[in-house]
């Protein structure tokens, strides 16, 4: 196997940085456990993605671990084997080139609904204000590691009108313009469902109207946060 060394430049370096601290994050906010979940992120201007390894845990990362694959999944740099979602990882980044980051999260309260084969329902504001209605399943998800195309479009079109979305018996995967805004949905999509399934154990709620979420779009574009210069 061909193996073309990348230039460890400062864009690189701060990229496996980032990476780094995202994966720990994850672990420490309880997002994954043991050696789950994945971090994957392109390099800028390139058609490499960096990758974190197959079986490692997370917590204990460090830069020499991780590696980059191009598009078609073939190793790049690096000696450890990648994860078992490459596939799908750069099957998104390569249809995705706008995002810089796909993470694969193994939550407990957003794996329920997945386990369940259920989306998350849209029952409060913070959902809607955040993820704009219901959070997808991806329902012909078979199995980790998964290769079928069919499988991986469904993944890609669910992500076109969501930046988190559900694998059917399995975890999320959440995508992001920047790690940070990633890991932020990421973190934001296991409060979300939280709420929904403690609302569910309390009664049925309601799920927020189209009207209803008409408005928390406006408001969000218009109203919330700081004006910028």
């Amino acid at each position: 196997m061909k193996r073309n060394k990348v230039l460890d430049n400062a864009v690189l370096r701060e990229l496996k940085r980032k990476v780094i601290d995202v994966a720990r994050e994850m672990f420490n906010c309880g997002l994954v456990t043991s050696t789950f979940g994945v971090v994957s992120a392109r390099i800028p201007k390139t058609d490499h993605i960096l990758i974190t390894p197959s079986g490692f845990c997370k917590a204990k990362l460090d830069s020499t671990n991780l590696i980059v694959v191009d598009l078609n999944g073939e190793l790049v740099e690096g000696s450890l084997k990648p994860s078992v979602e490459t596939t799908m990882h750069t099957y998104i980044h390569e249809r995705r080139p706008e995002l810089q980051a796909v993470l694969h999260t193994h939550s407990p309260f957003a794996t329920a609904f997945a386990a369940a084969n259920r989306e998350i329902p849209c029952v409060s504001a913070e959902q809607a204000f955040y993820f704009g209605g219901r959070v997808p399943l991806v329902t012909n998800y078979s199995l980790p590691g998964t290769t079928d195309e069919e499988e991986l479009n469904s993944i890609v079109g669910a992500l076109k009108d969501s930046n988190a979305i559900l694998l059917r018996k399995h975890g999320s995967v959440v995508v992001g313009e920047t790690l940070e805004k990633a890991l932020d949905t990421a973190i934001v999509l296991e409060d979300v469902a939280k709420i929904a399934l403690f609302s569910m154990l309390i009664a049925s709620p309601s799920e927020f109207t189209r009207n209803e979420l008409d408005y928390m779009k406006e408001f969000k574009k218009t109203r919330y946060g700081q004006k910028r210069a």
